[in-house]
């Protein structure tokens, strides 16, 4: 195990203190959080790829949108594929919380409730604006997704996708 003293060294180490960053986070210990040692993501890398993944439960809605209202502080416009809706509630401010209270203290950050700047998008006559997209522009994977195919009408999908691609023909809207 880690000492103490030596995890935290690192992780102050490890992140930026100087220019323009987001702070994602702090760093915990044995399952206690550690002040003063923030999760930093400098804003020059953020041209980069990346990936959130985990089990249901794990944090990853609250880390993208903790990402996507720290960018919006920043200035930074992004854009967030959220079918489920999750992350819509950025939109308007938080309600104050004693946990929330508690690890922001705990970690050295301040939190205040505040709502960010959002534009919903749709593909579907629901709330937000319209989006146009061809049946193309989808592709048989995306499209056999939306759609909720089971295996064998996704391959039928994939073949009239291939058959028109090499007849020339477009697939504007699902009437083609």
């Amino acid at each position: 195990m880690i000492p103490p003293q030596k995890f935290i060294d690192d992780m102050q180490q490890g992140y930026p203190n100087q220019g323009s960053f987001i702070v994602l986070g702090g760093a915990m210990y044995n399952g206690v959080p550690v002040p003063n040692t923030q999760i930093r993501i400098p804003l020059r890398t953020l041209n980069r790829h990346g990936l959130i993944a985990g089990a249901t439960g794990t944090g990853k809605t609250k880390s993208l949108q903790a990402f996507a209202e720290q960018l919006s502080q920043q200035g930074i416009p992004s854009m967030l594929m959220d079918i489920k809706g999750d992350l819509s509630g950025i939109a308007a401010p938080g309600t104050p919380h004693a946990k929330i209270n508690e690890r922001s203290k705990h970690i050295g950050l301040t939190w205040t409730a505040q709502g960010a700047p959002v534009e919903l998008l749709t593909l579907t006559d629901g709330p937000g604006v319209r989006m146009r997209a061809t049946v193309t522009e989808f592709g048989p994977i995306l499209l056999a997704k939306i759609l909720g195919l089971n295996d064998t009408q996704r391959g039928l999908v994939a073949v009239i996708f291939k058959y028109c691609d090499e007849h020339m023909l477009p697939l504007i809207d699902l009437d083609d």
